[in-house]
């Protein structure tokens, strides 16, 4: 079966970003799946919308129909799907904001998740989340689990990888998370795979990179998932502490504690210069906006 041409449906929730499989009850389910909603309120309106799919099929996702054609045409595309081979259908996750290239796919086999794909124009995300997760070779760590890595290639001009993907049903933020030994052991790990050269300072710690309240979610039993490892890097301490709680307050208005965050000017700091370098013209303008006010607050006489 060829996935291009084919119609899907465009939710209309959240970003927009998601593309649903029009002509498959389990696919449309994997597609609901993917759209990333965290504020109750929203996560009731997903939840809604999945029995609704559940129940009466792909006719029940509200949206424009549309018809996909991947980026670079037919021809790569059927390159790549030769070269992965492992599914007849997909789910599409277009990344959302304009300033980021790529794109990222449920793949399917009989409606069943096989693998999530992210597919890149070049290669270094994908290298530095790959090294990443080569720290967690059996898929899990202290408080969490991260998808394991199936394949990796370069095919047609695009560098993809292949990892694990999450069940198909909705996610939401883990609820009063112990960030401490969560991060103690995220750390330990990272330490032996992050390359590390004499410009990093001496005192920089691993950090994940990317550690928001819709990076970190529970989605059924067990363990909740820690998935977006393309930032993995040396960091000042705190790195991910600040970056946890600025993302939880610029989105849900209050920190996880009154003090969450504090007494780590540094690493708020260099929060602070990494978000000035994201795009002003981006759905999430706005986010930035009130995430580099947090961060001046956790830092307020701006300086390390």
């Amino acid at each position: 079966m060829s996935t291009t041409g084919q119609g899907f449906v465009r939710p209309s929730m959240g970003t927009r970003n998601v593309l649903v499989p029009a002509w498959s009850r389990r696919g449309a389910l994997a597609g609901i799946s993917l759209i990333t909603r965290s504020k109750p309120a929203a996560l009731a309106a997903q939840w809604a919308l999945y029995g609704a799919v559940a129940a009466f099929g792909p006719r029940a996702v509200p949206g424009p129909r549309v018809a996909w054609e991947p980026p670079g045409g037919r021809e790569r595309w059927e390159a790549l799907r030769a070269r992965v081979g492992t599914f007849d259908d997909l789910a599409l996750y277009e990344r959302p904001q304009a300033s980021r290239t790529g794109l990222a796919a449920v793949l399917l086999r009989a409606g069943r998740p096989t693998g999530f794909l992210k597919l890149r124009e070049e290669p270094g995300e994908l290298d530095r989340e790959e090294r990443a997760l080569s720290a967690f070779p059996e898929g899990r760590a202290e408080g969490f689990r991260v998808p394991r890595v199936l394949d990796r290639g370069e095919t047609a001009g695009w560098h993809w990888m292949v990892i694990e993907a999450m069940p198909p049903r909705p996610a939401r933020p883990v609820r009063g998370v112990e960030l401490e030994p969560l991060l103690g052991d995220l750390q330990r790990r990272l330490k032996d795979v992050l390359p590390r050269t004499a410009e990093i300072p001496p005192h920089w710690v691993p950090m994940h990179g990317d550690l928001t309240a819709w990076n970190l979610r529970r989605c059924g039993p067990g363990l909740p998932w820690l998935i977006d490892w393309e930032d993995a890097a040396w960091a000042p301490p705190g790195a991910d502490v600040v970056y946890y709680e600025a993302t939880r307050v610029a989105v849900f208005g209050k920190p996880s504690s009154p003090d969450a965050g504090r007494g780590h000017a540094e690493a708020a700091e260099f929060w602070l210069k990494r978000v000035a370098l994201r795009s002003d013209g981006d759905h999430d303008a706005p986010l930035k906006a009130r995430l580099s006010e947090v961060l001046r607050s956790m830092n307020p006489h701006g300086r390390p």
